[in-house]
C-alpha cells in the first residue's frame, strides 16, 4: 500500500488516501469530494486487495450519477475522466471481506471534505482591521495544559482562490493535526490561505510556501501573509483569553511539503515569534540560515542574503539560536520544487542543484551542514524507505520533538 501510494505522489496525483477495512464496524470507507468548475480531466486510479471476499468500489456525482466503478478481489482499474462540479462521493465497501487493502489516487483540482465538531472547532472570519484579510479555524482540545498554540498551515494542492475549496482543504488540514494538539496540550491554528492563480510576474504567487513573491506583491488580501498569519495568531490569543486560556507569544509549527517550507520561512523570518518548528519535504530545499556559502550569495528562499531589502529586517542569530529546528524527509521522496518556477527562480535552481546536489535526499547533509555552522539547535533525518508522505514513525517524532521543546521552555 504504501509503495503504491509513494507512486501516485511521485505521478503528481495530489489527492491519495490508503484504507484498510475489517472488523465488525469497519467495512465501509466513504469520502466527499468538493470538485471546482474545470473542463480539464482527472485521472483517477483505484487499487484494492480483498481477503475472504470481494470490495466494491462506487463514485458518484452529487446528484446521485455514477462517474466510476470497480468490483473484484484483486486488481486495480485507472481511468480518465472529466468530474462534475460540486460535490461527488466515493464509497469503498468490504462488507463481503474478512479484511480490505485499497488505495486510491485523484490527479486534478479536487478537495476531500472533513466536518468539523462545532463544540471543539471555530472559524474565525478576515478581520481586515486587525490586519488579516483571510478566515482561520482554532480548534480547542479538552484539556488545554500549556501555554503554546500548534500553527498548522493549509494546502490545496493546487492554484485556487475558491473560499469553499480553501475552507475545506483547511477543515481537513484541522482534523488531521487535532490528534497532536491534543497529546500536546495546546490549542491549534489552521489559517485559510488561498493559492491564487494569477499570471505575469507574480506567477509564483504560492502563498502556502510563503515564497519570494509572497512577500513582494502589493495587493493588500495577499500582502505579507507571514504578518497576517502574527495577525490571526493575536487574535485567537483574545479569543482564548477570554475563556480564560493565556497563550504565550511563541507558537509550536508543523507543516509537510509546500507547509513544510512554509513553517521554516516563516520562523526564519520571526524567530522571537517560534519556540519549535518541525518541517517535513520542505519543498526541495530547506532555507537555511546564512546570507552567502563561500562566494555563493543565498538569496531568499535558498537563504537570507536580501531579507533587509525583502521585509526590512534581518534576523538575530540569537533569535534563530533559541528556535528548536527538526527537518525530516524519507529517504525515497523525490518530490523536488526546485524545477517549478511556482517556487524558486531558474537561477535559484541552477545554484542549489550545482552546489549543494542533484535531488532533495542529496542535499540533505549539506543543508544540514549550513545550519550546525550556524550553532542552530537543529536536527535533521532521513527515513529509510519511505517517499512523499508522512509516515507513524515521523508522526511520533514530530509529537515528541514537540514535547521535548515545551518541557525545555517551562
Amino acid at each position: 500500500m504504501h509503495q503504491r501510494n509513494d507512486a501516485l505522489v511521485q505521478r503528481a496525483f495530489n489527492v491519495t488516501n490508503s484504507f484498510t477495512l475489517g472488523g465488525v464496524a469497519n467495512k465501509v470507507a466513504h469520502i466527499d469530494l468538493l470538485v471546482p468548475p474545470s473542463d480539464s480531466p482527472h485521472e483517477l486510479s483505484f487499487w484494492a486487495h480483498a481477503i475472504g471476499g470481494q470490495v466494491v468500489f462506487r463514485m458518484t456525482a452529487g446528484d446521485g450519477r455514477p462517474l466510476a466503478s470497480w468490483e473484484g478481489q484483486v486488481g486495480e482499474t485507472t481511468l480518465t475522466l472529466t468530474l462534475p462540479s460540486g460535490r461527488s462521493e466515493i464509497d469503498v465497501d468490504g462488507s463481503s471481506a474478512q479484511s480490505v487493502f485499497a488505495v486510491l489516487g485523484i490527479k486534478g483540482p479536487v478537495v476531500p471534505t472533513c466536518q468539523l465538531d462545532a463544540g471543539r472547532f471555530s472559524t474565525h472570519p478576515a478581520k481586515a482591521s486587525s490586519g488579516f484579510h483571510w478566515p482561520y479555524i482554532l480548534y480547542k482540545p479538552s484539556e488545554v495544559r500549556a501555554p503554546w498554540v500548534l500553527v498548522a498551515p493549509n494546502n490545496t494542492g493546487f492554484a485556487t482562490s475558491d473560499s469553499e475549496l480553501v475552507a475545506a482543504s483547511g477543515a481537513c488540514t484541522a482534523v488531521a493535526n487535532a490528534h497532536l494538539a491534543d497529546r500536546l496540550g495546546t490549542p491549534l491554528l489552521v489559517p485559510l490561505f488561498p493559492r491564487p492563480p494569477v499570471g505575469g510576474a507574480e506567477e509564483n504567487l504560492y502563498l502556502h510556501a510563503l515564497t519570494r513573491a509572497s512577500l513582494l506583491t502589493r495587493d493588500p488580501e495577499y500582502a505579507r501573509v507571514d504578518l497576517q498569519l502574527l495577525a490571526m495568531l493575536d487574535d485567537a490569543a483574545s479569543a482564548l483569553a477570554r475563556e480564560g486560556i493565556k497563550i504565550s507569544r511563541r507558537v509550536l509549527m508543523s507543516g509537510f511539503s509546500a507547509s513544510g517550507s512554509f513553517v521554516s520561512r516563516f520562523a526564519m523570518l520571526h524567530p522571537d515569534r517560534v519556540l519549535a518548528v518541525a518541517s517535513g519535504s520542505p519543498g526541495g530545499w530547506p532555507i537555511v540560515p546564512l546570507a552567502t556559502d563561500g562566494t555563493m550569495v543565498l538569496r531568499y528562499p535558498v537563504g537570507i542574503a536580501d531579507l533587509k531589502a525583502l521585509i526590512g529586517t534581518v534576523p538575530p542569530d540569537d533569535s534563530l539560536r533559541r528556535v528548536a529546528w527538526f527537518f525530516f524527509l524519507g529517504a525515497e521522496d523525490g518530490n523536488d520544487s526546485l524545477p517549478y518556477r511556482d517556487s524558486f527562480s531558474s537561477a535559484d535552481e541552477a545554484l542549489v542543484v550545482g552546489h549543494f546536489g542533484a535531488s532533495p535526499v542529496a542535499r540533505w547533509k549539506e543543508a544540514e551542514r549550513l545550519y550546525r555552522n550556524m550553532g542552530l539547535n537543529a536536527k535533521f533525518k532521513l527515513y529509510p524507505g519511505v517517499a512523499h508522505r508522512v509516515s507513524a514513525e515521523m508522526e511520533e517524532d514530530v509529537a515528541d520533538f514537540f514535547l521535548a521543546a515545551e518541557k525545555g521552555a517551562k
